[in-house]
């Protein structure tokens, strides 16, 4: 695994499903955010306080298979890019090693206004360490 990569792990409850007892599509989208806060708490930076939050901007998700109660639910969530305000996160949803659901999603760090604000430096290179150290090894395999 990637050092910019998170592994999250959860058991989908009884209040994830609806009516026809799986997990609503859009519930999957809150396990994955569950997975990017769990991602940026590791690193030790708030995810919503009274001065900022992680709102996600856009979605992009292919749905595999459905989930049901009780089952045990891997999310894997890495950083994709990174710009001055928002990061793009790659993520999967497994279940027993078979893909559920995977996609994109893109999150922006806004102020207590819900305003763009620059993300600082120090934890942009936190969150994007390795997918820089991949593109320098590629250039040097270049070479």
């Amino acid at each position: 695994m990637l050092e910019s990569q998170h592994a999250y792990t959860r058991s989908v409850t009884f209040a994830d499903t609806d009516a026809a007892g799986v997990v609503h599509f859009s519930k999957i989208l809150c396990f994955v955010e569950e997975a990017e806060h769990a991602f940026l708490l590791a690193l030790g930076f708030d995810v919503v306080s009274e001065r900022e939050g992680w709102p996600i901007v856009k979605v992009d998700i292919d749905y595999r298979r459905p989930l049901s109660f009780n089952e045990e639910v891997d999310i894997l969530i890495e950083p994709f890019s990174g710009g001055k305000t928002s990061v793009t996160w790659s993520f999967g949803v497994f279940v027993d090693g078979t893909m559920a659901a995977e996609g994109i999603i893109t999150t922006v760090r806004v102020d207590g206004n819900g305003k763009p604000q620059e993300i600082p430096e120090i934890l942009r290179n936190k969150i994007l360490q390795s997918e820089q150290a991949e593109e320098e090894e590629g250039e040097e395999a270049e070479e």
